[in-house]
């Protein structure tokens, strides 16, 4: 029972540079995601005179400029060094915190408030996963997930130190503090760990077959190559099903506990269940995906996904609250060791910067365009138990296109496994 955890202590031991870096890359995300943002909502809106709806339409426009602009900036992890691309990151994220702080008008903070999210949310999290899937092979399902512990890490403490900074010195004297570690903190550290080029993973496993195998695509593909393949189209809507459904419901939490009748308080504990949840799953799937490819994790991880909107469709009592939050874990947490092993897999990782900026630009479309989707559904007069239904009804679409592309890749095979093919 212990071979798991024996097999990941000896792979962190054995590449802890580089894991560490990846780790600290996604936690350090964390200052511009949205539950990091959304603490210093009020702060915003009073210091703006913003109703909720004026706050959430800038957070909704920034979030799809940086989408606009990722496949263009994510593309350039490709060209340089990772330590000169981490570096500039973490420079810029800094600077945008710092301009939080001090900004005078509401379009001054616009301004900040996109290089926070594009810098943040969509560059920090590019750069760690692009690393791991680039410089890991056999063993990248396990580097995926533990970089990825890092949003849990951040989830978990950051709320609190947050709120306890605002009460001690002020909302806007903490995003100085924030700035200030992630110069001076962060960017050492990060660069440090990079420093020298990371090498690419050696296999040693050649002749046994119950280890992990190295399934990257033997040809690189371009990412131009990539938008004309129907793959691509076949799984983005799985890849973006858990971002759109559990973003617009988390957006919409307060809503979703009053029409359900649940306790806030509840329904705030449930958000510390999904973190533990998600980063369980996530590990436990990180070696699951090595052995076996992304192909059966795929088929696997939207099916909690669909049990967890059946649950907050049809269970109005108070246990439905942490059955609901935990099948969405357990989906999330597949979802991350699937995101990471996906394209290097189908593409190869040449281009991989390129490609997965692509992805990540839909990704943060799909989280941008839920709160306001979820939000018409709900001036619609629509309760929670049918917007479930019908989310319910889109991750049943997102799975028969799943097993749609999973035959259509086995009818494939066997056709070039027949002799003379």
């Amino acid at each position: 029972m212990f071979a798991p955890l024996l097999s990941y202590l000896r792979f962190i031991c054995g590449h802890k540079s580089l894991l560490t870096f990846g780790l600290l890359m996604t936690f350090g995300s964390s200052f511009g995601q949205s539950f990091f943002v959304g603490l210093y909502q009020m702060p915003l809106r009073e210091m703006f005179d913003l109703s909720a709806s004026a706050f959430g339409g800038a957070f909704s426009f920034v979030t799809l400029l940086s989408a606009a602009a990722l496949p263009w900036t994510g593309r350039v992890i490709d060209q340089v060094r990772l330590r000169t691309f981490s570096t500039s990151v973490i420079l810029i994220l800094s600077c945008a915190a710092l301009a939080i702080a001090f900004v005078p008008s509401f379009w001054m903070f616009v301004v900040a408030l996109f290089f926070l999210r594009h810098f943040g949310q969509g560059l920090m999290s590019h750069t760690s996963s692009t690393a791991m899937g680039r410089y890991f092979s056999v063993n990248r399902g396990k580097a995926v997930t533990i970089s990825a512990a890092g949003y849990s890490f951040g989830e978990a403490i950051f709320p609190a130190i947050a709120v306890a900074l605002i009460a001690l010195v002020g909302w806007r004297e903490s995003w100085v503090i924030y700035a200030a570690v992630l110069l001076l903190v962060l960017l050492p550290l990060t660069y440090g760990l990079v420093r020298a080029d990371p090498t690419p993973e050696v296999v040693t496993n050649t002749d046994n077959d119950t280890g992990p195998v190295d399934r990257t695509a033997k040809r690189d593909w371009t990412r131009a190559e990539v938008m004309r393949d129907p793959r691509f189209y076949i799984l983005i809507p799985a890849m973006m099903a858990p971002a759109f459904i559990l973003t617009g419901f988390f957006v919409h939490q307060g809503y979703l506990a009053q029409s359900k009748g649940w306790p806030i308080e509840l329904v705030a504990a449930g958000f510390s269940v999904f973190a533990i949840v998600k980063l369980v799953a996530s590990l436990l799937a990180g070696p699951f995906a090595d052995r076996f490819g992304f192909r059966p994790l795929i088929a696997l991880y939207m099916v909690p996904l669909a049990f967890s909107m059946i649950a907050l469709g049809t269970v109005d009592a108070t246990y439905g609250i942490f059955l609901y939050f935990t099948l969405a874990g357990i989906s999330t947490g597949g979802a991350m060791a699937v995101g990471g092993l996906l394209w290097p897999e189908l593409y190869g990782t040449k281009h991989l910067g390129a490609i997965r900026s692509l992805s990540v630009s839909l990704m943060v479309f799909a989280t941008a365009l839920a709160p306001v989707t979820f939000g018409w559904l709900i001036d619609a007069g629509l309760g929670a138990n049918m917007i479930a239904h019908i989310s319910l009804g889109y991750s049943v679409v997102a799975v028969t296109l799943v097993i749609f592309f999973l035959m259509r890749e086995k009818s494939q095979n066997q056709t070039t496994d027949r002799p003379g093919s």
